[in-house]
């Protein structure tokens, strides 16, 4: 049995210029990356991926931009850490979410 939360983070590019760090074996990461990455894994899910990093196109991507599909995500808390990250730009981020019985994506802003 399964209850699907997809989830589509987008931040700035600022986000890269700060001290990246390692955590866990991940490759380096933005510090606010790594943070949710560990709240995930604290909560037995899978970190992030970074989408931007796998397009195909002919440029590179002017923001980052990560995601991933959980299973039974506790939402609430989740929107929480990733507001409460340590971002180089917060008014950059955006967080997409949608549950699976939704139609579409839900969008949070960090104000």
């Amino acid at each position: 049995m399964s209850w699907v939360t997809d989830v589509v983070l987008f931040c700035s590019t600022n986000e890269n210029y700060d001290d990246l760090v390692n955590l866990d074996g991940y490759r380096e990461l933005p510090k606010a990356i790594a943070e949710i990455n560990a709240w995930l894994e604290e909560h037995k899910h899978n970190p992030l991926l970074a989408f931007s990093e796998l397009d195909g196109s002919e440029k590179a991507m002017q923001a980052n931009v990560y995601g991933g599909a959980f299973n039974f995500l506790k939402i609430d808390p989740f929107i929480e850490a990733v507001m409460n990250a340590k971002w180089n730009t917060p008014e950059s981020v955006q967080l997409m979410i949608k549950d699976e019985e939704e139609n579409w994506f839900t969008l949070h802003e960090n104000k």
